[in-house]
């Protein structure tokens, strides 16, 4: 699906075989019961070294929210922010292209606002405003059987329109032991769609633990296809481990910040940095 769905272009130079998923979450955590969220890097065939990527957000509800393009312009400067801070520029400081996907169900409130600039009131503004108005659009994949972009009998369509389903009703278990056989069968030609799917359904967290992702893909599953699930489990857990770390010295900062004791005081006894706890003093207020 994921190959399948870029443009003709952007796929020519890259490498799908090296696709790989990024240790990096950006949804909002008010958003995690609706939303899930993985990100792609894909080495490029025309330039040794350098890397795109492909930030796929699931979007869980049949119902459109209005901000959806407000949310993924947010999410891609966290990205991009991630990017930076992280060491991936690339030479002259640019930085790496992301492609923005997102994958939905059902058409109820989906065919308007799909630019950022639709959100923004210009009326009766002069046009030379225009400059300052920030110009963003993602490609928007509906996952039914009357989507123009899924062809009749998609199997990599219908697993993954069925594992949001599975997602929103918390029954992402039933749905790998019902469906790893088909997985099974398309996972040969199309790892790096089997690999999105697979890395959603550990990553969505409907009822569903590391443990037992890893032992049903492990029963079930193929030798090449446990090898490349494990690896991203792998990936996945060491970055929700990281996320708790994170959020756990963010409540025992925000707790000593609450007691009274000054930025400084906070860094002598965290081991933390200053901007850190500046931050989390910021976010508190």
């Amino acid at each position: 699906m994921l190959g399948v769905q870029l443009p003709s272009s952007f796929l020519k130079v890259l490498d799908l075989e090296r696709l790989e998923v990024e240790n990096s979450h950006f949804i909002d955590e008010q958003m995690t019961e609706v939303e899930s969220d993985l990100l792609f890097r894909i080495p490029r065939i025309d330039r040794s070294g350098q890397d795109c990527y492909v930030y796929v957000l699931w979007e869980h509800q049949r119902r459109r929210d209005s901000l959806m393009m407000l949310r993924m312009w947010i999410y891609l400067g966290m990205i991009y922010s991630y990017l930076a801070r992280d060491g991936h520029l690339l030479p002259g400081n640019k930085l790496p292209f992301v492609y923005p996907i997102v994958l939905f169900q059902g058409t109820e409130g989906w065919s308007k606002g799909l630019s950022l600039r639709d959100l923004i009131d210009l009326d009766g503004l002069d046009p030379t405003l225009d400059k300052w108005v920030p110009s963003f659009e993602i490609d928007l994949i509906r996952l039914d059987e009357d989507s123009p972009r899924i062809t009749p009998n998609d199997q990599l369509a219908a697993l993954g329109l069925g594992l949001m389903t599975a997602v929103m009703n918390r029954r992402v278990y039933q749905w790998l032991d019902a469906n790893l056989d088909q997985l099974n069968t398309v996972f040969p030609d199309h790892v790096e769609t089997v690999t999105l799917i697979l890395s959603y359904a550990l990553k969505s967290g409907a009822g569903l633990t590391k443990s037992e992702f890893l032992t049903i893909v492990r029963e079930k599953g193929s030798k090449n296809m446990d090898y490349e699930i494990g690896s991203v489990a792998d990936q996945l857990v060491k970055q929700g481990e990281a996320q708790g770390e994170a959020r756990g010295e963010s409540n025992i900062v925000a707790k000593l910040i609450g007691k009274g004791l000054s930025d400084a005081e906070v860094a002598d006894l965290t081991d933390l940095p200053l901007n850190t706890i500046a931050d989390i003093r910021h976010k508190s207020k």
